[in-house]
Formats: C-alpha cells, sequence, structure tokens
C-alpha cells in the first residue's frame, strides 16, 4: 500500500517535473543556439568581409609599376621609388595597420623584406608546402591560421598569413610571390563587435584545434569537444561538458579556408547553468513536492500501513512454515477486529488441516499394512507347494537320506516363514535362502552350485524376509541351460549407508528388449515372485528403493536389491 500511494502519487509528481524540465531546457536550448547561430553567421560574414579586403589590398600591390618593374629587372631602384617616391604606394602599405610583414620573392631568388626580420630563404620557400599550394592557386590567395605559419614570423605573436602568385599583367607569366602577414587584431575587432556575455567565441580546424580565440594564450590548443559530421551551410548545437563545466556549445561550418583546413568551424561555448538559471526553479519545485509526499507517505506508514503490513508479513511467514510441512503454526491476535478475525480463522483451520492430515496418514498406515499383509501371504501357499512336490517327486524315487535333508531344510524355511515379524536379520534371511538353495540342489540333481558371501557389519541389519527366495528361484527356473552346471553367488555389503544384496548367476542372460522393460519405472515384465518382492521392498520402505537387473548372455544376470538401514524407511 505504501508503494502503491508513492507510486500513484509521486511517480506522476517526478514525470510531471522531468518533462516539464526537459521541453523547457530544450526549448531554451533551441532559442538560444538559433539566436547563437545568428550571430555566428555576422561573425563569418564580417570575417570574410575583412579576409576580401586585405585580398583587395593585395590585388592592388600586385599589379602596381614599380612591384611589376622590379620582379622583372631586379632594379632594387624601382624598389626604393616604392618607398620614397610613390607615396601613394608607400602610404598604404605603412598606414594599414594590419599588416605586419611584407616579403617578395623573384622568380630568380632575390627577395624584399619589409621588416628586418628572419624569414625563409627562397630555396627553402620553394620547397615548402606553403609554395606548392600558391602554385595550385595560380594567383588566388592562400591563407595559414596562426598555428600553421610559424616559419614566416620571428616571434611568438600570432599572426596570419597570405601567399599568392605574382603574374605579368601583359602575359600572365609567373613573375614572383608576394608573403604578407597579418596581426590577429584583423579578427579581434570583428569577433569583439558581436561577443556575448557570458560566452566565448572561438574558429576551430575539424580536428578541434583552434585557430582564433580572443584569448590568444588558447590559439594552437585543442578545444576539446566532438563535433557530429555536419555538411557545408548547416550547423547545430550540443550540451557537453568543456572544462569541468556543462555548456551549451553552438557551431557552423565557416566561409573562410586555409591551405590546411578545407572546413573551419565557428563556435560558441556557454556556460549552462547560467543560462538555464531559470528553468532550474522546475528541477527545485519538483524536489521540493517530492520531498513533502514522501513525509505525507511515511506518516501515514506510521499511523496506519505498518500495523496493517505487520500482519500480511506474519501471514506470509506462517503461510510459508506450513508450505515447508510444519502444520503446528499459530498466528497472534491482533487489535484491529477484521485481523483478529482472520488470524482466529487461519488458526482453526490450520488445526483442521492438521486434523485431517494425521486422519490421512493413519488411513495410510492402515492401507498399507494390509495391502503388504496380501502380498506376504502370496508366498506362502505358492512356496509350500513347490517343496511338498518335491519332497513327494523324492520320496518316489529315492531312499530317506534324501528325504531326511528336504524335510530338515523344509523346517527350517516353515520356522521362518510362520515368524510373524516383517523384518528379520540379513543372515537369518539368508540362512533361509540357503535351505531353499540346499532343497533345490537335491531336487534338480546337483545341477548348480551355490555361494554366500555377506560381510560382517551387514549380517545384523534388518531386511525384509523371504525377499531372496523368489530371487533364487528366477535363476534355478530360467538362467540354466540342461547339460551346463551354473553357480548362483549370493553377495551382501553396506554401499553409501544403504544395504545392498545381489543375486548373480551364470546363465544365458535376458534379451534385450526385456531387460529393458524390467528396469523401467512398471516393471511390467518381472515374474510373480520378482514383482513381489520389488512392491513389498517400495510399500515398506518406499520408492527410493526395490530391485535393479542387469544382464547379457555371457556373464548372465545380476539382480541387485537396495534397503535402508533400520529406521531410515520413506515417511509416506
Amino acid at each position: 500500500m505504501l508503494i502503491a500511494f508513492l507510486v500513484f502519487v509521486l511517480v506522476p509528481l517526478l514525470v510531471l517535473g522531468i518533462v516539464s524540465y526537459q521541453i523547457s531546457s530544450a526549448t531554451l536550448k533551441n532559442n538560444i543556439s538559433e539566436q547563437t547561430i545568428q550571430t555566428l553567421k555576422a561573425i563569418d560574414r564580417n570575417l570574410m568581409n575583412a579576409v576580401s579586403q586585405v585580398n583587395v589590398f593585395s590585388d592592388y600591390v600586385m599589379v602596381t609599376g614599380e612591384i611589376q618593374n622590379y620582379l622583372e629587372t631586379n632594379n632594387t631602384f624601382s624598389v626604393i621609388d616604392l618607398y620614397n617616391n610613390q607615396q601613394s604606394i608607400g602610404g598604404l602599405m605603412y598606414g594599414n595597420a594590419q599588416i605586419d610583414d611584407f616579403i617578395l620573392y623573384s622568380k630568380d631568388g632575390q627577395q624584399l623584406h619589409l621588416r628586418n626580420s628572419s624569414v625563409p630563404e627562397f630555396e627553402s620557400f620553394v620547397n615548402s608546402p606553403f609554395y606548392g599550394g600558391i602554385i595550385e592557386q595560380k594567383g588566388r590567395p592562400v591563407w595559414l591560421s596562426p598555428t600553421d605559419n610559424q616559419e614566416w614570423t620571428s616571434d611568438e605573436r600570432p599572426v596570419l598569413t597570405q601567399g599568392r602568385v605574382i603574374k605579368d599583367i601583359q602575359t600572365l607569366e609567373d613573375l614572383g610571390y608576394l608573403v604578407m602577414n597579418l596581426n590577429i587584431r584583423l579578427f579581434d575587432d570583428i569577433f569583439a563587435q558581436v561577443s556575448m556575455i557570458p560566452s566565448e567565441e572561438f574558429l576551430v580546424d575539424q580536428t578541434g584545434k583552434i585557430i582564433y580565440s580572443a584569448d590568444h594564450k588558447r590559439i594552437g590548443s585543442d578545444l576539446g569537444i566532438d563535433f557530429p559530421s555536419f555538411e557545408v551551410g548547416e550547423g547545430g548545437y550540443i550540451l557537453t561538458d568543456w572544462e569541468e563545466h556543462k555548456s551549451l556549445v553552438t557551431y557552423i561550418p565557416s566561409q573562410f579556408k586555409t591551405m590546411n583546413a578545407d572546413k573551419l568551424i565557428l563556435v560558441s561555448v556557454k556556460p549552462w547553468d547560467v543560462l538555464a538559471s531559470e528553468i532550474f526553479h522546475i528541477r527545485n519545485t519538483t524536489i521540493l513536492l517530492s520531498v513533502v509526499a514522501i513525509l505525507i507517505a511515511l506518516s501515514f506508514n506510521l499511523l496506519y500501513l505498518r500495523r496493517v503490513s505487520k500482519f500480511i508479513q506474519e501471514s506470509l511467514t506462517s503461510m510459508k512454515k506450513i508450505e515447508q510441512g510444519s502444520l503446528y503454526v499459530q498466528m497472534k491476535s491482533f487489535k484491529l477486529k477484521e485481523l483478529k478475525d482472520i488470524s482466529t480463522g487461519f488458526n482453526n483451520m490450520v488445526a483442521r488441516m492438521r486434523g485431517l492430515i494425521e486422519d490421512v496418514k493413519q488411513e495410510q498406515i492402515y492401507k498399507r499394512e494390509a495391502q503388504f499383509q496380501v502380498l506376504q501371504e502370496q508366498i506362502n501357499p505358492h512356496f509350500l507347494y513347490n517343496t511338498l512336490e518335491s519332497i513327494n517327486a523324492l520320496a518316489a524315487m529315492n531312499g530317506q537320506k534324501e528325504i531326511s535333508k528336504i524335510t530338515i531344510n523344509l523346517g527350517k524355511l516353515l520356522r521362518i516363514s510362520i515368524n510373524g515379524d516383517y523384518e528379520v536379520m540379513v543372515q537369518e534371511e539368508v540362512r533361509h535362502v540357503v535351505s531353499y538353495l540346499e532343497i533345490q540342489k537335491i531336487r534338480y540333481d546337483h545341477a548348480f552350485q551355490f555361494q554366500v558371501f555377506i560381510a560382517e557389519d551387514l549380517k545384523k541389519a534388518y531386511v525384509l524376509k523371504l525377499i531372496l527366495q523368489p530371487l533364487v528361484e528366477n535363476s534355478i527356473l530360467h538362467a540354466f541351460e540342461s547339460g551346463k552346471t551354473g553357480i548362483i553367488t549370493i553377495k551382501g555389503e553396506i554401499h553409501e549407508g544403504k544395504g545392498v544384496i545381489e543375486v548373480r548367476d551364470n546363465g544365458k542372460g535376458i534379451p534385450v528388449d526385456i531387460l529393458e522393460s524390467l528396469n523401467g519405472a512398471s516393471k511390467e515384465k518381472l515374474g510373480h515372485g520378482m514383482m513381489n518382492v520389488h512392491k513389498r521392498l517400495q510399500l515398506y520402505y518406499g520408492k527410493a528403493y526395490g530391485l535393479t537387473v542387469c544382464s547379457d548372455s555371457i556373464h548372465g544376470t545380476i539382480i541387485k536389491m537396495k534397503f535402508p538401514l533400520k529406521g531410515e524407511k520413506d515417511e509416506i
């Protein structure tokens, strides 16, 4: 009932709070990301405008007559005119605050450098990947990011580098090469104009390496965010951990390209806890209401449910004890009238059940004893008939000596047969079967021999009487062929705490189909005597005991009988 209360009250409350929080969170993420994407697009447009202005400037420099003349004639005087006499060009170059350095290479290896700093020699320049990219573009600008242009700058300040092939304006043949380093302030002003607080904007390549950040110390480091794959012109957002804080990361592809990165990404990172401060109120309210509901449920449990729960637990415990076989279980009385009536009815039911089971058990005992007595009495007339028939036949054919021997053994048999007890010692049962074998040896003119091996610790054990005689009788009647002396061996021992007696013969064995039936559950093809023994063992000791038959045509037949030691019978 407590769980039901929590399920029907607390679960809907939690689901409502969670769903509201998720919807609000998704809406907030979507709205902020849409706004941020528009801002990033504005940054990208401004960035491309700045790049276009640099391209226009480099176009103008490349086509000036002084530059063309210098590269055609290698005349340094024309370069002096560029700085001194042609004030319009010189003023433009020096007045452009974004230009950090200016390098000209002629095709024959001459170079002109604006600043007094080291730059790659012409041979190193020609062997660099940058040169290959410039040649491939055939005059179009090629850009290097601050992470790729270390050989073109002599200090640690991040700069952008542009390279172009200078063409002859008359023949369009290559005259030389222009390399310009641009201050990173070219991007600083652009990002500062639209930067949103709290947020950080970056320009990164597809591997996550930062190409540009307002914090110049971050340039060249890894942003640490894995972006989903997206097509050109698309963007998106993800909520992820960045620098140990959950952050909303919005990104779009940039139109700006460098030589080593075909696709650059503009990224805006905003701390989620600042953005989601309003929707956290929904979460906190849900938690508060859930705590209140739990407190109410606990109070209800203390005042009412605990009593009912205790009654149910005691009822289950009592039922489990009955299920395990204990019928002496009583439930205590309870104060609540309904619970008291149930416990009283339960106790009366258990008492009635106990009485009925005792009646059934006693009835089963009487029934088993009557059935056992019937089976017990089936042996005596049958055996006595055969014995008297043997005496009669011998009396007609032989002298008194043989008749005397048969009579003595018959007396021994009759003494154990008229004994009223169901069980006798193993040694007495063996003595009885030996008397029977002696009689049958005389009757069958010594056509078989027998031997007995009984372990000393088994001789004093008790077993049902008259159970070995039907087994040896089966061997005498069915096992031996005429003209061949048979051997019957009786062996007894204690194995794994149980009594085991084997009756073995060296006869012709039992056919396979009959043998399988003998060892089946029904024992359908057991003879009258063997079936009698098997049923008596199971009726008296339980279904775990009885006969097992093994046989083949080479080694003969073994009938194994297993019985418990005294006091180990199965319950009904």
